[in-house]
């Protein structure tokens, strides 16, 4: 059965004030540090690690690609794992060049192959890692220690999305993704969709797991979305430009909203995978512009920046009236999270856990998700109703704050690994 606590159970201070048990927890990451990679996955291990510390928790960080020197307790497993027969870069190489069977088993065996060694050495009593290629089945056999998977993004939702074709690499992958979750000593899951779509699809009670959203930082008044301070022409959508986030749906509503708001500009923040249309044909971004909306990138109608620091993104975040989250699907909504945490007037689509993360007429407009039509008319809302933008901005960053905290997360995190560590406990001297 799913954990009944609520996910905003308790305030970040009464999180805070909690008596806990010092544990040493490790989470392996797919790099470090969290300003180095777009990945949605290592910013909110950070958010947790840091806050786990500060309560006086040891978090180790096991990265599977580390730049630069790492920080406070990070371990870059890629160097500590590496063959002296076959440096490591040789093996990357090749391990891109094999068939996915081979490739797989060569990756782990290269980096992982340290996790029973650092377990060793620092005493960690939990591992915390994610669902992707299965890995952590073979991690479990390996470290002697409980393994939490946690459900980032299961490749049977979004692998179809970013045109993964329906082969026997597809599915193998699924397959061993789900072995990794049945088997796992716990799971939890950033939303209930992703968590009630992972059993769904494998068949699987997976009694005990928990959701248990991702941390978000909170932003400090001065750093938000101000009414006064934001350029009541302008649209920014942070995403790529593919199918899974929906790049292609924010251009066609956004050539709604422009005949309907002629001033109104968009700035596209994000890198161009290309999307395929209906009828098949892929495009490219810019071609896709010019198809739909026709000069402007030459009027500067719509500006694209590509991948931008999560510094230059706050600034446009604090500058544009409406921020869109158009994905397709999310098993929680990061980018939706960031806009609130900012106190932006937020328009997102009923698509996988956006619903649970944005309140329709309270923190954000929600819309049809593939329907750009329906986007561009909440887009126009909050475009011709400053009072409306203002009012769902300031309550975004409220109820963030309130829900998403790190102390409010760290605590729920921390519940579960103990319940898992007691349940492992337990099993062993059955």
């Amino acid at each position: 059965m799913l954990d009944p606590r609520p996910l905003n159970a308790t305030s970040p201070e009464a999180e805070t004030g909690r008596d806990e048990r010092p544990l040493s927890v490790a989470y392996l990451s797919p790099g470090w540090p969290p300003e180095a990679f777009a990945n949605g996955v290592i910013p909110c291990i950070a958010a947790v690690a840091d806050e786990l510390r500060r309560r006086g928790h040891r978090a180790s960080i096991l990265s599977l690609r580390t730049v630069g020197g790492g920080g406070e307790d990070v371990h870059d497993l890629s160097r500590a794992g590496a063959s002296s027969a076959l440096p490591r870069r040789l093996l990357d190489g090749l391990a891109r060049r094999l068939p996915y069977r081979v490739a797989r088993t060569l990756r782990p065996h290269q980096s992982l192959d340290a996790l029973p060694r650092f377990v060793a050495e620092h005493g960690a009593q939990i591992l915390e890692m994610e669902e992707a290629f299965g890995w952590a089945s073979w991690a479990r056999r390996k470290v002697g220690i409980p393994v939490v998977v946690r459900l980032h993004g299961p490749w049977f939702l979004n692998g179809p999305l970013q045109g993964a074709p329906d082969d026997d690499t597809f599915r193998r992958r699924v397959r061993e993704e789900g072995e990794s979750i049945r088997t796992a000593d716990g799971v939890t899951a950033p939303s209930q969709d992703v968590l009630e779509r992972t059993r769904a699809y494998y068949g699987l009670e997976l009694e005990g797991a928990a959701v248990i959203p991702n941390p978000m930082p909170p932003v400090s008044a001065e750093r938000r979305w101000r009414p006064e301070g934001c350029d009541p022409g302008l649209v920014l959508f942070v995403g790529r430009f593919d199918r899974h986030k929906g790049g292609d749906l924010m251009i066609d509503a956004f050539a709604e909203v422009a005949r309907e708001f002629p001033g109104v500009r968009l700035c596209f923040v994000g890198p161009d995978f290309g999307a395929s249309g209906g009828d098949g044909v892929r495009w490219g971004l810019v071609d896709y512009v010019r198809d739909r909306i026709p000069g402007a990138l030459e009027s500067g109608r719509v500006e694209w920046l590509g991948q931008q620091p999560s510094t230059a993104v706050a600034e446009l975040r604090r500058r544009a009236r409406v921020t869109v989250v158009c994905s397709r699907y999310e098993t929680f909504g990061l980018t939706a999270t960031e806009a609130m945490a900012h106190g932006c007037p937020l328009v997102a689509t009923r698509a996988g856990a956006l619903p649970e993360v944005v309140r329709d007429g309270v923190d954000g407009l929600l819309c049809r998700p593939d329907d750009p039509s329906d986007l561009a008319r909440a887009i126009g809302r909050l475009l011709a109703d400053p009072d409306l933008a203002a009012r769902l901005g300031a309550r975004a960053a409220e109820e963030c704050g309130r829900r998403y905290h790190p102390a409010v997360i760290a605590g729920q995190l921390m519940e579960h690994y103990e319940e898992v560590i007691t349940r492992r406990r337990g099993r062993a001297k059955a």
